[in-house]
């Protein structure tokens, strides 16, 4: 019998215009997919899309993503893309692999064990 880990993960939307459900709940899902593995390094995820007013080119959506580690210190990535979709899927790589190191090199000095709970 396999026991699934509740991922206790803040996603918080934030949006100029309202924001679709499923626009939310696509954001939500694919935030908390991504960083599973990850999940207990993060406490809080803030995401937020806004649209460039005078892009020149195709790439005219901006998702934001700030999260919140556990031990309380804030990184912020942005990215910009054609349409949502992409722009947060391209961030959350960005998020992915940069707490992925972080994490490794905290393993590697000893400032961090695997069993730290939230």
């Amino acid at each position: 019998m396999k026991f699934k880990k509740e991922i206790n993960m803040d996603v918080i939307l934030e949006s100029k215009e309202v924001a679709e459900p499923e626009l939310k709940t696509f954001t939500e899902n694919r935030v908390k997919c991504s960083l599973k593995r990850l999940f207990w390094l993060v406490r809080k995820i803030k995401v937020s899309y806004k649209a460039v007013p005078s892009s020149k080119n195709l790439c005219n959506q901006n998702c934001s993503i700030e999260l919140q580690t556990f031990d309380h210190q804030k990184v912020e990535f942005s990215v910009t893309a054609r349409d949502k979709k992409t722009a947060l899927e391209m961030a959350v790589k960005k998020v992915y692999k940069h707490v992925q190191k972080v994490f490794n090199k905290a393993q590697k000095y000893g400032r961090l064990s695997r069993h730290v709970y939230v």
